[in-house]
């Protein structure tokens, strides 16, 4: 019975002990668990979170200033940047800067000014001050890179318009002190341009605002609420380059532009001379119109505009090309006399009326355009897009003047003289409506809204239906004369008889300014002349004679285009 008595003790004790041996296992699975739940969060946090709550920590004692423009890039219809292309180091002096002397006497060293200039700046400065930095190899440059200077960094930033930006009066400029664009595209486009977006540099201060060594400045990408938009343009970089080296090359003071004759896409658009984007201030009172975009504002155009009066004629059956004329020197109308410059061309001969608009004829002109009538002649010039602004998204655009027939006489308006002004843009589209097959395109400067980052369409710019302005019987025959003049008339050094010709029509027009000493000289047509591609323009202010001086430089232009130009999608 004892025995028995012990057995089952025993028997109890064992199951105690198991009981307790089950427990204390289930406890210290419990707490394996629960450090390694502890040990998981921990690697989360600290290693694979770390820059996320490294960030967010650092946001609640952070010192920010501008690093670089929180705004959109502008692309060349190859995705080329126009702007953003040159990466500069600055010396930043923060408002923690603690030994005012010392720092002052470091920094001018690094930055190649005066200690006196720099202890200014910073007395007078409520923020940031960057100075750019003579070079990057010295002492200085390198103690303030190892931190060793409190309160002064070294940053790089994108700078907007580099020394050698092109397409200045298409892009325009920002306000420094808001941002904001005030011409050009970046004026016009600026609600797109100026999208939350960008990068900014932050100092990490503790409570006191010293700036924490550890942490120091750091870049922080911004992404805002919205895509960093930016925008691709119709200009071609290269084609851009060119007008503007050949217009800049021959000291022109006037402007270019090229035009796709197939879309309306304008390739090309200069001004010369230009302006410094970082600089605006020195040319307020330039005496060239530094800051005028000559390709969008009214001049007086002259004989090129023949080309409507030709073009009205033979569509209402007026004139055939064909039909001889006798010059004698100039012509009576209105009591007022009207000569004929190109008079020693054609002396005491007939002349074809196609001959004519090839020597450029005023008498023949004015008896041609009596015929046709003023009211006849202003409608050709307005379905042409005369007088009508021709690009929207240039608000600098001027829409220039076709008087009515009360206005200014048929003499005038016969050759393209008195009131008449118009825009080198709307030369080009008046010729590249004829180059392509009497169909209009509007001008278009801006292809798409793109991210600025990755360049990916945003958003496609819709373009205005291609209207038919001419028909085929008129556009034929406008296209031998224009032609003609090429070869045998005033535009004979615009020829480019290595690509297949080129078409076109000079024009000296006079202006009254200067009591008639001011004379503009044009060039305007397309190339090739059978397969036509480009519709260029060239005006240069005073330059006297079309013939003589823009007849040239749009040969030079389109010789370029077709020898150095090489199209990444031909």
């Amino acid at each position: 019975m004892e025995e028995s008595n012990n057995i089952q003790t025993e028997n109890q004790e064992a199951y105690k002990l198991t009981i307790v041996q089950k427990r204390l296992r289930a406890l210290g699975i419990l707490f394996l668990l629960f450090f390694a739940v502890i040990g998981v969060r921990l690697f989360w946090i600290q290693v694979v979170k770390s820059e996320s709550y490294l960030a967010r920590a650092a946001d609640q004692r952070q010192y920010e200033f501008q690093s670089s423009l929180a705004r959109g890039q502008i692309f060349d219809r190859n995705m080329i940047s126009f702007t953003d292309r040159e990466l500069k180091k600055f010396i930043a002096i923060t408002e923690y800067v603690t030994d005012k002397n010392t720092t002052a006497e470091v920094v001018a060293r690094a930055a190649g000014v005066s200690k006196d200039d720099v202890l200014e700046m910073i007395k007078e400065s409520n923020g940031t001050i960057e100075l750019k930095a003579k070079d990057f190899s010295n002492k200085d440059i390198e103690a303030i890179e190892k931190g060793m200077v409190k309160g002064v960094s070294i940053l790089e930033k994108k700078i907007r318009y580099s020394t050698d930006s092109l397409a200045r009066h298409v892009i325009g400029y920002i306000k420094e002190s808001d941002l904001n664009g005030m011409m050009g595209l970046e004026k016009s486009m600026n609600r797109i341009l100026a999208q939350d977006g960008g990068e900014r540099i932050v100092a990490i201060v503790d409570s006191h605002k010293n700036v924490i060594p550890s942490l120091g400045f750091r870049k922080v990408e911004d992404k805002g609420e919205n895509t960093k938009l930016g925008l691709k343009l119709t200009l071609d970089f290269h084609i851009q380059e060119i007008a503007e080296s050949v217009l800049k090359d021959n000291n022109i003071n006037g402007s270019a532009v090229v035009m796709d004759i197939k879309t309306g896409d304008i390739l090309a658009m200069a001004s010369t001379p230009d302006f410094d984007q970082n600089n605006v201030g020195n040319y307020l009172s330039g005496k060239k119109d530094e800051l005028t975009n000559k390709s969008i504002t009214p001049y007086d155009l002259g004989s090129i505009f023949k080309t409507i009066v030709a073009a009205a004629a033979i569509e209402n059956n007026i004139v055939n090309e064909e039909e001889t004329f006798l010059c004698e020197g100039e012509i009576e109308v209105n009591k007022s006399i009207i000569k004929c410059s190109s008079f020693s061309s054609h002396k005491d001969r007939l002349i074809t009326f196609k001959e004519a608009f090839a020597l450029s004829c005023n008498t023949t002109f004015v008896k041609v355009g009596t015929r046709v009538g003023a009211e006849k002649i202003l409608e050709m010039a307005k379905r042409m897009g005369f007088s009508e602004k021709q690009c929207n998204e240039l608000l600098e655009e001027k829409a220039g003047y076709i008087p009515t027939s009360k206005e200014d006489g048929i003499g005038n308006i016969s050759i393209g003289q008195g009131k008449i002004q118009v825009t080198p843009l709307q030369v080009t589209t008046m010729m590249a409506a004829i180059a392509n097959n009497g169909i209009k395109n509007m001008p278009s400067i801006i292809d798409s809204i793109v991210d600025s980052e990755s360049g990916k369409t945003v958003q496609t710019l819709s373009k205005s239906k291609p209207m038919l302005v001419l028909n085929m019987t008129t556009l034929n025959r406008l296209k031998d004369m224009l032609h003609e003049v090429t070869t045998i008339g005033t535009g004979k050094q615009a020829n480019l008889d290595d690509f297949d010709g080129s078409s076109g029509k000079t024009s000296s027009a006079e202006t009254g300014i200067k009591s008639g000493e001011i004379v503009q000289g044009w060039f305007a047509g397309f190339v090739p002349s059978n397969k036509p591609k480009y519709a260029i323009t060239v005006f240069v202010y005073d330059g006297k004679s079309g013939g003589k001086v823009a007849a040239p430089i749009f040969r030079e232009i389109a010789y370029k285009i077709f020898t150095e130009y090489k199209p990444i999608n031909p």
